[in-house]
């Protein structure tokens, strides 16, 4: 059932352009923009790298997830899928399934490219694999908050911002060493210091990033617990 509902939601991805644009092309574009402009440099990979994976978390976990729940909720096809067999965790997780999977591999894509492009093998892979896990679940759970006091799919543009940029920003500023520990209440912040601690980067500020991408994970999980709708807004 699952897979079934995977299959169907990556095919209405998939046929809206605009989503599809959002979801797969930007992320792939910026991502290799940035790492053709290192131009062979062998430092600031850091920087770059965290850039490629935020874009993806961002764009394609993000927005996409806000936007698909949003749109399925309008056109009543999550209310029709609620009165079928499946739970409400199958319908949930059939359906976000191919967007976490989809910013997984455009991830994993983004990271050979920088690779081929010059960048270093990560000296901690581990820290690299829990930004990695960390950044998709707090994406996603953020993206299924958001959904629900988003109103339409065109308005996800709109609310979807404020996560998205605090999202960048953050990881911008964890991955230029080390920080305060306030600036780790900033969404990103935690994500961007473990993609620099993989990168060599400074170590001593592995348990800070990592509690605060878990705070931020179970606080979006909460928040989308109470916000979530099945039925369109009023």
């Amino acid at each position: 059932m699952i897979v079934a509902l995977g299959v169907a939601e990556l095919k209405l991805l998939l046929r809206n352009r605009t989503a599809a644009a959002l979801a797969v092309l930007m992320p792939l574009a910026t991502g290799l923009f940035f790492a053709l402009q290192m131009d062979g440099e062998e430092g600031g990979w850091t920087m770059v790298v965290t850039l490629q994976l935020l874009f993806s978390f961002g764009f394609t976990v993000y927005v996409t997830v806000t936007t698909a729940l949003t749109a399925r909720r309008q056109d009543l096809y999550l209310k029709r899928l609620r009165t079928g067999a499946a739970s409400d965790v199958v319908v949930l997780t059939g359906i976000l399934l191919p967007v976490v999977l989809l910013g997984v591999v455009q991830a994993l894509v983004l990271l050979g490219i920088s690779v081929a492009a010059g960048a270093p093998v990560p000296a901690r892979p581990d820290l690299l694999a829990l930004a990695l896990v960390g950044g998709v679940a707090l994406s996603c759970a953020a993206g299924v908050a958001t959904s629900g006091v988003t109103g339409t799919a065109e308005l996800a543009q709109i609310t979807t911002a404020p996560f998205f940029f605090a999202l960048i920003i953050g990881g911008l500023f964890g991955s230029d060493g080390v920080v305060d520990l306030p600036v780790f209440l900033v969404p990103g912040t935690g994500l961007g210091s473990l993609v620099g601690a993989a990168w060599g980067g400074p170590t001593d500020q592995i348990g800070p990033a990592a509690l605060s991408v878990a705070l931020w994970a179970i606080a979006a999980t909460a928040l989308a617990g109470r916000f979530f709708r099945w039925d369109p807004r009023g």
